[in-house]
């Protein structure tokens, strides 16, 4: 990104943006739509409070894992996969006159052997509180892109990527609440100051916080109260320039698209499997977009194969093959449905081909691989593959303890069967609080 016709140290509230930033914003929001989607109009600005920080919010000083326990589950990463290590320097020495020249360091980050993270965080990072959530936030943000396999890294802009980044994902308000930090400290013996300003200007990342408020449909938000006065100015002024020329990243069937495909997963996580295939249905006819129709087909499947309905759901993802053959979930789902349905053999060869394509989540691949076996009757393979399946889940996997009891009680392994029918239960998964009435009323 270049900042032509800008000149970062005239001091006017006036919000002034030129048009190669407001199209660098443009371009790489419509990039990270394109991936991840359109933002949830309920995915608000990320505030610094007990609902979004439960961890860290339950003690007095704020305890660097517990931070970063709370900013992993934000994110959806898998904080078992990060770890930190505090590093001492002068300006832990007390009475030693020091200058840093440059960027200052606070956290980097460092990738270990199998694919985990090191976060190498500045001791008196601790001392100020909204730096470490700022710092952490950048790091954070860095290790989403790289964890999805982006190439997000375009040489000088590459940071002000991530800044985009982490608006997009919903921590543009903190962000923008720390793109200049000064300060001073005096105990009466020594004085201590500091200053540190953001490379990301206050026009663009204003102007990405309006995108990201339109996109989700808050105009008006609250946190807007807490910005900066510049930079609240600077907001409404982004909002109307939107108003006036809006971006063509506002596409309305889109938005509706995704404000429905967010309305399915709402009913499918309340068990309302057939309203979430209604909203499913409805977005057909809102795209063009072949690559969103797999998804959508994908997911009206997996929702009627859920709801038992297992020959509709084969069709489904036997039209998502048609638009994408390398979509692993979809070979995943199919197979699934082919074992529920008798059709072993063939459901097999769709796991198999799961595996060939790299993007699918073994764990479901495993645990199909498992009722497989199960179905014929090889039941130390079924066990292994079960044990595949409990060792390659990052996160919750649909139906895997409910399959496993079942393949438990089958054994006459009644004890431990109930066990994971209790996990099952206590996911709240219908058929498992089915399985299990059905077990209490005989």
């Amino acid at each position: 990104m270049k900042l032509f016709g800008f000149n970062k140290k005239v001091k006017n509230d006036k919000f002034q943006i030129t048009e190669p930033d407001k199209n660098w914003v443009e371009d790489n929001f419509k990039w990270l739509i394109q991936v991840y989607g359109y933002p949830n109009n309920e995915d608000g600005q990320i505030l610094i409070s007990e609902k979004y920080f439960p961890k860290t919010f339950r003690t007095k000083e704020i305890k660097v894992q517990n931070l970063i326990d709370d900013l992993c589950d934000l994110m959806n990463l898998n904080s078992d996969k990060i770890s930190f290590e505090l590093h001492s320097d002068l300006s832990d020495s007390y009475g030693t006159p020091y200058q840093i020249e440059g960027k200052a360091f606070d956290i980097e980050t460092e990738i270990t052997n199998k694919n985990n993270y090191k976060l190498h965080i500045k001791n008196s990072a601790i001392k100020r509180k909204n730096r470490l959530v700022f710092s952490l936030i950048y790091e954070l943000t860095r290790i989403c892109l790289i964890e999805d396999e982006l190439k997000y890294d375009s040489g000088s802009d590459t940071s002000l990527f991530i800044y985009l980044a982490g608006v997009y994902f919903g921590f543009g308000f903190i962000l923008s609440q720390n793109l200049l930090d000064v300060g001073r400290l005096n105990d009466g013996f020594w004085e201590t100051k500091w200053s540190y300003a953001s490379e990301m200007p206050n026009e663009v990342m204003v102007f990405a916080l309006a995108i990201h408020s339109q996109l989700i449909g808050q105009e008006n938000p609250e946190w807007k109260s807490e910005l900066p006065q510049k930079l609240r100015s600077q907001f409404d002024t982004a909002i109307n320039l939107l108003k006036e020329s809006p971006s063509a990243i506002f596409n309305k069937a889109e938005l509706d698209a995704n404000d429905l495909f967010h309305q399915a997963n709402q009913e499918y996580q309340n068990g309302n499997y057939n309203s979430a295939i209604s909203n499913l249905q409805k977005i057909l006819f809102l795209i063009d977009d072949e690559i969103l129709k797999a998804d959508v087909y994908n997911n009206i499947g997996y929702y009627q194969l859920r709801s038992g309905d297992y020959e509709k759901s084969i069709s489904n993802f036997q039209k998502v093959l048609q638009i994408d053959s390398n979509y692993g979930f979809a070979y995943d789902n199919l197979g699934y449905a082919l074992i529920q349905t008798g059709q072993l053999e063939e459901g097999k060869q769709q796991l198999e081909k799961a595996l060939e394509t790299e993007n699918n989540d073994n764990a479901y691949t495993y645990r199909n691989f498992a009722l497989y076996y199960f179905a014929k009757n090889e039941i130390d393979k079924a066990e292994s593959n079960f044990q595949l399946a409990f060792e390659f889940e990052t996160v919750s996997v649909d139906l895997l303890e409910l399959h496993y009891a079942n393949f438990l009680i089958k054994q006459d392994k009644i004890e431990k069967g109930m066990e994971y029918l209790k996990k099952a239960v206590k996911k709240g998964e219908p058929e498992a609080i089915k399985r299990m009435n059905g077990i209490n009323n005989n």
